[in-house]
């Protein structure tokens, strides 16, 4: 386990995760605003092989799974990580994918809050920052309820995002 919360704990995917993950990547509903939805199964594998090499060349850094403390269930997966997964980039991001079955119940609040404090008090940052698609309300109220500060727009990963900040208190 890498990281809890009252209802979840956070830890380092494996390949008995590729199914969720698998699930969440191919629904266009899911992943509407954050890339195309993948079908070939191969491209989400290389994905998460790429997610794993990046935690082990960065500790305390990478792509978590989210799971119920309740019942062990998947609720989705987390990310506290370099901009573009690049260290050469000196700034840290969070992000988040939440399974629809837990949409609207707290969670993305929750473990954004949780992984923000655990990149803060590992990596001494001034700042925090995330992205959303510009029409990704949900995902923006989220951050705000964490203390993001919207700063404007910013062209990341293939197309304009809203950028939004948190700075260290």
């Amino acid at each position: 386990m890498l990281l809890e919360t009252t209802r979840v704990f956070i830890r380092s995917l494996t390949e008995m995760d590729f199914p969720e993950i698998y699930r969440m990547q191919s629904d266009p509903e899911i992943m509407r605003y954050i890339r195309a939805a993948v079908a070939e199964e191969q491209l989400v594998r290389e994905r998460m092989a790429a997610w794993v090499d990046y935690e082990q060349k960065n500790p305390d850094l990478g792509v978590w799974g989210i799971f119920l403390k309740e019942t062990g269930a998947f609720a989705g997966y987390v990310t506290g990580r370099h901009v573009g997964f690049d260290p050469a980039i000196a700034e840290y991001e969070v992000g988040y994918v939440i399974a629809p079955e837990h949409w609207g119940k707290g969670l993305a609040t929750e473990v954004t809050q949780r992984v923000c404090r655990h990149l803060f008090e590992t990596f001494k940052v001034a700042e925090i920052v995330a992205f959303t698609d510009p029409e990704n309300h949900p995902s923006q109220h989220v951050l705000r309820k964490c203390l993001f500060i919207e700063t404007g727009r910013r062209h990341v990963y293939g197309g304009e995002s809203a950028e939004f900040k948190l700075l260290m208190r």
